[in-house]
């Protein structure tokens, strides 16, 4: 994996490239199972994110500077699910909102994502708003997709952006401010605190001691390293038996229930494998969600904090194949043979890394963890033979 930093032009409006180049050489028995090679593959790549963690806080460094100098914080690019992710999340920045025809100005900061690499015009993009005075992060990969049908780019991108976030609110610290970030509304508190701070960057009342430079960006990446190890040690048999139900189901049959804010769109990038249908889920109502006259033959519901209760009665009373996660599952966790449950292993706040003084935690790692549970499922799919 490899990172670079590079210098355009003047020395106080620096274009931060973050090239995530995964290392695809190495060799890997061609039995070994999908949902593990996924997996392992995603930690690594991750691993060269934490690499890459000087250059991210050099990055933040400037744009906090920037952002406490008036600037406005935007987000952009062709990774679509990467500029969902970023704004109205759980333990996200409240300031940060779509660029879209926005024009930017001076000092204001673009966080700017693409699958693959930048190409001709995003480099004009990135160029004119330089010129109207804007810094651009941009967020990018040398080598996209790991066997041309699964992509790590995109979710180091986020996964990276996450950091960068952590390391962004610590620059703003040492300089005495502390950005406003959201609590998850599906807390007790959390819609009333969001309508308190609505329209405001920076906290007016509370003041957090300086944070070091790497330590809420590390702190996040060994939150999600950990995450994902703990699935890799627990979940895998489960993703496994997912794998099969799936692999036996016609595709017609399958059926994907999302919440949140990457997906389904993430799962849609079109370099990647495309199996099943999608369709909303919501996050904190309980209801039925399949049509008892079109049963699916198989679920795969990648849910947010707490369990589609519901939808696991209407899988119980029918010989529907479902695998579900959710912070919280349902009661019983595992009530037949025909329905999984899997944890992933982050906690209901969303936000997984604890900013002392601060009164939620920050950094979301639901959109990371349920990219890798999704790819690992449908990867180990794929690789099955029929």
């Amino acid at each position: 994996m490899r990172s670079t930093l590079t210098n355009y032009g003047s020395v106080d409006k620096t274009l931060a490239i973050f090239t995530l180049a995964v290392c695809c050489s190495q060799s890997f028995p061609t039995a070994a199972l999908g949902e593990e090679l996924y997996l392992s593959r995603l930690q690594a790549t991750l691993a060269g994110v934490g690499t890459n963690l000087p250059a991210l806080t050099e990055s933040a460094e400037q744009a906090a500077a920037d952002f406490l100098a008036g600037g406005n914080l935007w987000v952009a690019g062709r990774q679509a699910e990467f500029i969902s992710e970023a704004c109205g999340r759980a333990g996200g920045l409240m300031c940060i909102t779509p660029l879209g025809q926005h024009p930017p100005t001076n000092h204001d900061i673009i966080l700017y994502a693409v699958p693959g690499g930048l190409d001709a015009n995003d480099s004009t993009l990135i160029k004119q708003w330089r010129s109207a005075g804007a810094r651009v992060v941009s967020f990018e990969s040398a080598a996209a997709v790991f066997k041309e049908r699964f992509p790590l780019d995109t979710v180091a991108n986020v996964c990276a952006m996450w950091t960068w976030t952590g390391e962004f609110v610590a620059a703003c610290t040492r300089r005495g401010k502390m950005p406003v970030l959201y609590q998850s509304y599906g807390l007790p508190g959390g819609p009333e605190r969001g309508k308190k701070y609505q329209g405001k960057k920076l906290h007016d009342d509370l003041v957090i001691r300086s944070i070091a430079a790497g330590v809420l960006g590390r702190a996040y990446l060994d939150q999600i390293q950990t995450m994902l190890a703990g699935i890799q040690k627990t979940q895998m048999p489960k993703i496994t038996q997912a794998a099969e139900w799936w692999r036996r189901c016609p595709t017609n049959s399958a059926l994907v229930l999302v919440t949140g804010h990457m997906f389904p769109r993430h799962a849609q990038d079109p370099r990647a494998v495309a199996c099943g249908k999608f369709m909303a889920a919501p996050a904190w109502e309980d209801k039925e969600l399949l049509d008892p006259a079109n049963l699916p033959g198989f679920v795969l519901h990648l849910g947010y904090q707490f369990a589609p209760q519901k939808l696991v009665e209407q899988a119980r009373a029918s010989d529907v194949k479902l695998l579900y996660t959710t912070v919280q599952p349902a009661k019983p966790a595992e009530p037949a043979g025909n329905i999984l449950y899997l944890d992933p292993g982050w906690q209901l706040a969303d936000g997984c890394v604890a900013v002392p003084g601060y009164d939620v935690p920050i950094l979301p790692a639901s959109g990371v963890i349920q990219a890798a549970i999704y790819w690992s499922i449908v990867s180990a799919r794929g690789f099955r033979q029929n």
